[in-house]
């Protein structure tokens, strides 16, 4: 099924949501179209789990940063942690551009949901750890907000900001964003 999802991903991203066909995606996979329909039933349930995936990998790379988060040096936390967001989606920028520009639609919302509140559960715990650092005090609230900030200015950034994701500028300024949140700095 790995297959199948890689060769969505590279269909979707070089030839975007409408030119994407499921005779193309299992040429791209090297099976037969009927191998392919016996996994997904449409081109739109393979872009849905590709859009998952990246939903998964995203949750991947909070969870990984979570004890960062509580317990190392909060400005180095954040950094890192947006700085791997950045770098998930920009290893597939032109994939999450597409399916955010053409095919936003596509994904189960109720799935993403539940990834996102993994992920704020997540950050709110380290939020609480060093609740006495920061300056928000409703926790919960902040670590909800930071959470869907990133991922949305990730996502709009796919679309909108090659170049500063290139440079490293919307990593630097989503993390100062934060962390001017979280601190209370000016």
């Amino acid at each position: 099924m790995g297959v199948l999802l890689d060769a969505t991903e590279l269909v979707l991203a070089g030839r975007g949501f409408a030119a994407t066909t499921t005779n193309r995606i299992a040429d791209a996979a090297g099976v037969s179209i009927g191998t392919l329909y016996h996994y997904f039933p449409s081109k739109e349930s393979l872009i849905e789990a590709v859009v998952h995936r990246m939903w998964a990998r995203e949750l991947a790379v909070l969870a990984a940063h979570r004890t960062a988060l509580a317990e190392g040096p909060l400005d180095v936390a954040v950094r890192a942690m947006v700085r791997d967001l950045v770098g998930v989606m920009a290893r597939r920028r032109e994939l999450y551009r597409r399916w955010y520009a053409e095919a936003s639609h596509l994904g189960r919302l109720d799935e993403g949901l539940e990834m996102t509140a993994q992920a704020v559960a997540a950050v709110h715990a380290a939020l609480v750890r060093r609740a006495s650092e920061l300056r928000p005090r409703n926790l919960a609230f902040a670590a909800d907000l930071v959470v869907k900030m990133a991922l949305a200015m990730i996502r709009t950034g796919a679309r909108d900001y090659a170049r500063e994701i290139r440079s490293g500028e919307l990593a630097t300024e989503l993390s100062d964003m934060i962390l001017r949140y979280l601190q209370g700095a000016s």
